[in-house]
């Protein structure tokens, strides 16, 4: 499907991709720039870096924060001190903020590292975090009602590779279905706060779920007071993928159940 002419514009921050680059989560600022124009919108998308000059999170609709090496935190962690307080308030205010695997830690309050050290955090969210001695990776797969009517649901797959345990005492971006998720001991998935998302998941997560981006897309233009009740792409492709690897998953729990 044809994207639809271009008649309003939203702006995207990526922020430190030359610092925070692992997993090709690039992939999720391009889906969204792809799936905001079948909306009919332009995505202007800045690189942000330790050298932009006056950065501003309230000047944009969108904010992006791949993960990274947790080696280079404190440094990033020195840089986003500043800016906490208008972060604090873009999230607040309701606009999109989507920070993936690793970089969680530096929205939360603290993180132990495995040599017993203490990484103070921005706490935007009520989270700690300890870094675990082994990592641990397989496939994630969950529920979430992000965007959707009351009692609506979907199903968001991707991948973890999990270097950290989350004591989160905020909401859940997700219920899982397979995998890790926050801890290994509930059934929690990420962080949903208003309308920012903190997720384990990677993949990178719009790319393989076009669903959700769908919404984030959605969620962005209402911000800026443009309001699209549908629009529609072609997900086939997305949606016969997530089929098989569900079926997938659901054999690996029916294998490990029956090893038992």
């Amino acid at each position: 499907m044809e994207e639809k002419k271009l008649k309003t514009q939203l702006k995207a921050a990526w922020l430190l991709p030359d610092i925070l680059y692992l997993h090709g989560e690039r992939g999720n600022i391009l889906a969204f720039q792809r799936v905001a124009g079948f909306a009919g919108a332009e995505v202007r998308v800045d690189r942000i870096d330790f050298e932009t000059e006056n950065f501003d999170p309230m000047n944009y609709d969108f904010i992006f924060c791949p993960p990274g090496e947790m080696a280079a935190f404190p440094t990033v962690l020195e840089w986003m001190e500043p800016l906490r307080d208008k972060l604090l308030r873009f999230v607040e205010e309701g606009r999109v903020l989507l920070v993936t695997g690793t970089s969680q830690c530096m929205f939360g309050k603290t993180t132990v590292r495995e040599d017993g050290s203490l990484l103070e955090g921005l706490g935007l969210i009520d989270c700690s975090f300890t870094e675990r001695k082994m990592v641990y990776g397989d496939d994630l797969y969950f529920e979430t009602g992000y965007g959707c009517k009351e009692g609506e649901t979907m199903e968001i797959f991707g991948s973890q590779i999990q270097m950290m345990d989350v004591e989160s005492r905020e909401t859940p971006f997700g219920t899982l279905k397979y995998g890790f998720g926050n801890n290994g001991e509930d059934r929690n998935e990420g962080v949903l706060k208003k309308n920012s998302i903190f997720t384990n998941t990677l993949g990178p997560i719009f790319v393989l779920n076009p669903w959700l981006t769908k919404k984030i897309v959605l969620q962005c233009l209402w911000n800026i007071g443009v309001e699209i009740e549908e629009f529609d792409f072609d997900v086939s492709l997305e949606k016969k993928s997530l089929e098989t690897k569900t079926m997938f998953t659901a054999g690996k729990v029916t294998r490990l159940h029956n090893c038992k």
